[in-house]
């Protein structure tokens, strides 16, 4: 990739001039608030569970009144990696939040050229990267909803592509099997479903490539591929999928109610208000002129212009892209719902529109795919023609709503209790009593969320606790006296990875009502106790999977070698 950028570095440098209209509102001074503005929160929350020596980090300390909660387990993970990385390197969560975008832009940039270049020219392939990057809906992610996983997982959805291309180029070898399952691996921690949605239409253009006396060999490699990435992974989609049933799997958003209208999948429009039930949505679902330009022309030249193709890849392309894109389209619609059931976990989707995502993918595949048909004058008239409609017809969308000036503190005290950027506060924030984590969902043995701050983390209700410490966020001591035994009460969420201790012995830990606040049983006398969080053997034997997984994809990078399948 890096003697690639090197050659192609006057296009990428053009790419960044191109791209500038869609980052600046990224670059400038000043923050927005997009609907998923709790990312600032998650950000923080990554950035702390790394301070605290969590490895993997699944607990955010300070969510539900310093309850802490989990959410590391269930969620997505790479874009708040990258956030906490920007927050240490930095020392801003608002400037954090806008370089994971920014990465997203130009990851995308860079692995849209690179996959185009895999079977389109250089100019083709130059407009085929602008108009991915052009496409309304990714400024709908980044200004308007501010969907940090989406849009780094659609990022990363052209460079899976040139991956596994490659993989079936070059079948056997163990340094494109290993890069590939590397690639995807981050390809899945970008998102919770959204690769599971798009590596199976992926696979099928890899396969294109395939040729027909290495077919089989090509096949078996892609699996290799999918064995590597799924086990450098499995650290994190192991305990998420085994522990889901351990929280209550209720959504706002029923897939049922979110499936936009064909009008507004065709009609250009705007907006930075709510997917709501009807067809009076806030939100803009269009596909984009241009993009449905480029995939009008592709229709018309597989259906009645076969003869113009030169290379067959080329055509089968097409037809995977038109077919791939036209099944889209339908399950964007409510009389797809049906298919929608046959999955289990369809509520978890919540909004078939997601699968705007693809479509912004196929049509930039669709539009590269057309100008590579064209010859000479109209080849040039075409290509520019579709790049700057792009341009001209989608750079204003690239803008917040409006721009706000507040400090980080300003925005942790909306999501916290009691946090600082420098620690914590005397007083409870009036902010946070206004908003309600409801992305956060509870144990089943929670009856209600935690509604208050505890004045003492560690409790007891017939003894004195003395001396509490907070060795890590993730980490309490203290002693208590009792003349009788005496429950002992630590206000965190009773979850898989809490642990006490009386005395250095390990003891059964319960949960309280009405918050599932941890308990546990002291017999008289006086005694060290101990609360911390980590892995169980569950997640320790995930980890060590993908350690491993990982240690041999390296290993095959590295050694280069091929092998016979």
């Amino acid at each position: 990739m890096i003697k690639f950028f090197s050659k192609n570095s006057v296009i990428f440098l053009s790419f960044l001039i191109l791209a500038l209209p869609a980052a600046l509102k990224l670059i400038l001074p000043g923050f927005y608030e997009p609907h998923d503005l709790h990312h600032f929160a998650d950000i923080y929350e990554m950035y702390r569970a790394f301070t605290s020596g969590q490895f993997p980090p699944r607990l955010g300390p300070d969510f539900l009144y310093n309850f802490g909660y989990p959410l590391f387990n269930f969620y997505y993970v790479l874009p708040f990696y990258l956030g906490a990385l920007f927050l240490k390197l930095f020392g801003s969560i608002q400037l954090a939040y806008k370089l994971v975008f920014l990465s997203c832009i130009v990851t995308g940039i860079y692995g849209m050229y690179l996959l185009l270049r895999e079977f389109t020219g250089k100019l083709a392939a130059f407009v085929g990267t602008v108009v991915f990057l052009y496409t309304p809906y990714r400024a709908v992610q980044i200004y308007v909803r501010g969907a940090m996983g989406e849009a780094l997982s659609l990022a990363l959805t052209p460079l899976i592509a040139y991956a596994l291309i490659k993989v079936v180029k070059n079948p056997g070898r163990l340094k494109q099997i290993a890069v590939a399952g590397l690639t995807g691996a981050i390809f899945i921690l970008a998102h919770n479903f959204m690769w599971a949605l798009t590596l199976p239409w992926i696979i099928i253009l890899a396969l294109i490539f395939a040729e027909k006396k290495t077919f089989w060999k090509s096949l078996w490699s892609l699996v290799g591929s999918g064995v590597l990435m799924l086990g450098i992974s499995a650290y994190w989609w192991v305990p998420a999928i085994i522990e889901q049933k351990l929280v209550a799997a209720v959504t706002p958003f029923p897939l049922i109610d979110h499936f936009p209208f064909i009008k507004q999948l065709i009609i250009p429009s705007w907006g930075y208000g709510p997917s709501i039930t009807g067809p009076y949505d806030g939100l803009s679902f269009q596909i984009g002129i241009v993009n449905l330009i480029g995939v009008g022309i592709a229709f018309v030249a597989i259906l009645f212009l076969k003869k113009i193709f030169k290379e067959k890849k080329l055509y089968w392309i097409g037809i995977w892209g038109l077919t791939t894109f036209f099944v889209m389209f339908f399950m964007m619609n409510i009389r797809s719902y049906p298919i929608w059931k046959i999955l289990p976990f369809h509520d978890f989707i919540q909004f078939p529109w997601r699968l705007l995502s693809l479509t912004t993918f196929l049509t930039a595949i669709l539009i590269a795919t057309v100008v590579e048909l064209f010859r000479n004058k109209l080849k040039f008239i075409i290509a520019f023609s579709l790049m700057f409609g792009a341009i001209i017809l989608t750079f204003n969308y690239f803008q917040p709503s409006h721009t706000t000036y507040k400090t980080d503190n300003e925005y942790l005290s909306r999501f916290f209790a009691n946090r600082a950027m420098l620690g914590v506060k005397d007083s409870i924030s009036i902010d946070y009593l206004n908003y309600s984590e409801d992305y956060l969902l509870l144990p089943k043995t929670d009856d209600k969320k935690p509604d208050f701050l505890p004045t003492e983390k560690i409790i007891s209700d017939k003894g004195k606790v003395q001396e509490i410490k907070e060795i890590s966020p993730i980490k309490w001591t203290s002693k208590v006296i009792s003349e009788k035994a005496n429950k002992i009460t630590f206000y965190g969420l009773n979850f898989p990875g809490w642990y006490a201790s009386v005395d250095g012995l390990e003891v059964d830990i319960h949960p309280a009502k009405p918050y599932g606040q941890i308990e546990i049983d002291v017999p008289s006398g006086s005694h060290e106790v101990a609360f911390n969080w980590k892995e169980t053997p569950l997640r320790r034997g995930a980890d060590l999977a993908s350690i491993l997984f990982l240690i041999a994809s390296l290993a095959f990078v590295f050694k280069a070698k091929r092998v016979t399948i």
